[in-house]
């Protein structure tokens, strides 16, 4: 089964990546594709990226899995608007 993971960040989106990819290895019969989005440090910012999570949503007919480590309440509110399942590093 094709699966989509966002790994989002405020900043370099090491910490996501890192976090993210250690739980994805235990799912062994699903195939991901990793997408890193660094630098969401703004409102508009993730209006955007909740448009490819969205689109990837459409075009997988599942779920895509989203890791952040956002700390602005604001984008991370934007960003649980969108189709993905949030996995919130920092909650």
């Amino acid at each position: 089964m094709k699966r989509t993971a966002f790994f989002i960040s405020d900043g370099t989106g090491i910490t996501a990546e890192a976090l993210g990819q250690s739980l994805l290895a235990q799912f062994e019969n699903f195939n991901f594709t990793k997408l890193t989005r660094p630098y969401v440090d703004s409102v508009d910012k993730a209006g955007v990226i909740v448009q490819q999570i969205n689109a990837a949503a459409q075009a997988d007919g599942a779920r895509p899995i989203i890791f952040d480590t956002v700390v602005n309440q604001q984008i991370r509110d934007v960003l649980a608007t969108s189709e993905g399942f949030m996995v919130d590093i920092f909650s």
